[in-house]
């Protein structure tokens, strides 16, 4: 009978590339876009917005909102930013751009941030240690919305 030594090389590479597939299955497997999108639409019929929903190309999913002389679009970014260039080109006649994320208000997408927080959401929601996390939002309105006065956290509450 023979026994099959393993070599020092190929034990190394094991020990490496477990945790490695480990880890790239958690950055594969993106959740699906748009999960937020029902809950942008309540928000904003909530707060007394006509709301319209649109899809642009590559599948970007739009909600455009009006009241008086208001007008805003709201849209679930991508956490890698991925989104963000479509929906400025969208949002030109718009007078402020901002990125909700997480109850906080930023001017532009802190792409590190969310793209660390969704890896580590998503780690801990296939754990089953937690639910999915709330997408960053993108928002561009005219000045007359004062959009960044309306209770943007509560989005991630679903409300």
């Amino acid at each position: 009978m023979r026994r099959v030594r393993l070599t020092p090389a190929f034990s190394w590479s094991l020990i490496l590339l477990i945790p490695l597939t480990f880890a790239w299955k958690l950055v594969a497997e993106h959740p699906a876009l748009h999960e937020m999108q029902a809950n942008i639409v309540r928000f904003l019929t909530n707060h007394k917005f006509d709301v319209t929903e649109q899809t642009l190309v590559d599948g970007v999913r739009i909600v455009r909102a009006t009241r008086g002389d208001c007008s805003m679009i709201v849209s679930e970014a991508s956490p890698d930013g991925s989104t963000r260039d479509m929906i400025r080109r969208v949002a030109t006649t718009m007078d402020q751009r901002f990125v909700v994320f997480r109850g906080n208000i930023y001017d532009e997408q802190p792409t590190w941030l969310t793209v660390t927080w969704d890896w580590w959401t998503r780690a801990l929601h296939k754990l089953e240690l937690s639910e999915a996390a709330a997408p960053p939002i993108m928002v561009a309105a005219t000045f007359s919305c004062a959009a960044e006065q309306l209770p943007w956290a509560r989005l991630s509450d679903g409300g």
